[in-house]
């Protein structure tokens, strides 16, 4: 009886008690209200149109660059080198005498094939004059058939003995010229491999200097052939894609600083087969490289222009978000002025664009200033940017 006595007025007090958290549950609830309602607002924000753009469709690759043309200066001649008539380093034309070596021998060769030929052009001479002796004696039946026989083919042993003449001094001729190093090609020389009083052998392995010209400069480059494969398909499907002869395909170069190269070059040579350990395709591209600004072995990085999009995406890149990955997104207002998030994906810069390849089509529109105020599913209304920066000015809402 006492615990009944006790309990009493605590379980007179229990509905009490419920009614004031039924109460404080409202008051709660109606709190939680009336911090939600912010979520319901609308966000006054601008917005801009997907309208088609043509975007030239591009690859970065890297690759070094090498000569246009290039030869190893080799003796044809042997012989003890007498004299070097170039400044190494310069630039010499094709023809220019680069070395001499030391002709006496090759001279006296050539005196001597060319008495030879004297004496073959006298004894020509005389036994021509022998011939038409005989023939005329022949016909008067002085001499016989035979005798004149012999005396036709001394003749012609005679004439055989001048041509053979005239080669070995065609031959000794050229030797002798061939005592003066020109050089084969135009361009920029290098280091003399050998100086004076060296003994040179013809047609040695080891080359005297190497020249090279390098205006125009090659830039040969490696592409995945995957990517070369995707790049084909997309051309054969169309969708305002279109490719670009090869002959066309223009090539741009940045340097290791990031700066471009002034003049644009054009891809002239594509690999009929894949690497098969690194599963890449060479392609060569030309430039033009008057100022030499351009050596051979530099490495660079090359944009081929493949093709160009017709109905290219942009969105600018203030309207773009990242996320925690890093993957880029936007907030598109369907026809009810409700945000929705998209992700898309991007190939690269173009000014202050994006070039969308994916998320995104043409005719939508994404919120382009104010969007850091907005939320997937929250309603949103078009204003002019002008009007918007009024807004921001004047403290008020965006």
């Amino acid at each position: 009886m006492v615990r009944l006595h006790t309990l009493a007025p605590a379980l007179l007090a229990l509905p009490l008690l419920l009614v004031g958290c039924d109460q404080l549950s409202g008051l709660v609830s109606k709190k939680d209200g009336a911090a939600q309602a912010p979520q319901a607002r609308v966000v006054r924000v601008t917005t801009l149109e997907m309208t088609p753009h043509t975007v030239d469709i591009q690859r970065e690759l890297t690759g070094r660059t090498s000569s246009y043309r290039w030869a190893e200066v080799r003796p044809e001649v042997g012989g003890i080198l007498k004299e070097r008539c170039f400044t190494e380093g310069a630039m010499v034309k094709e023809g220019d005498v680069l070395y001499r070596i030391e002709p006496d021998t090759y001279k006296a060769a050539l005196d001597k094939a060319k008495a030879d030929l004297a004496s073959a052009q006298a004894n020509l001479n005389v036994t021509k004059l022998r011939e038409r002796r005989t023939a005329s004696m022949l016909k008067t039946k002085s001499v016989s058939q035979q005798d004149y026989d012999d005396v036709k083919a001394t003749l012609r042993q005679a004439e055989a003995s001048v041509l053979a003449c005239k080669a070995a001094v065609d031959s000794a001729e050229i030797n002798y010229r061939r005592t003066e190093v020109r050089a084969p090609i135009s361009g920029r020389i290098t280091l003399s491999n050998y100086t004076v009083g060296a003994l040179l052998t013809a047609s040695q392995a080891s080359p005297l200097a190497t020249i090279y010209q390098t205006d125009p400069v090659y830039v040969e480059v490696s592409q995945s052939s995957d990517d070369l494969y995707t790049l084909r398909k997309q051309f054969e499907k169309g969708e305002g894609i279109k490719s670009v002869a090869p002959s066309h395909i223009k090539a741009l170069l940045t340097m290791h600083d990031g700066e471009y190269y002034p003049a644009a070059g054009h891809l002239n040579f594509t690999g009929v087969n894949v690497d098969q350990t690194t599963n890449t395709i060479t392609l060569r591209a030309e430039f033009p490289n008057p100022d030499e600004a351009l050596l051979p072995g530099l490495f660079v990085r090359v944009s081929v222009v493949m093709g160009q999009d017709t109905q290219a995406v942009l969105a600018p890149q203030k309207a773009v978000l990242r996320d925690l990955k890093g993957l880029p997104y936007v907030y598109v207002v369907n026809k009810d002025n409700v945000a929705e998030r998209r992700n898309i994906t991007i190939s690269h810069a173009i000014g202050n664009d994006w070039y969308v390849t994916a998320g995104l089509e043409l005719g939508e529109k994404i919120v382009l200033n104010g969007v850091h105020n907005v939320r997937a599913g929250m309603k949103v209304q078009e204003v002019s940017e002008e009007e918007l920066k009024a807004e921001q000015a004047s403290g008020g809402n965006q």
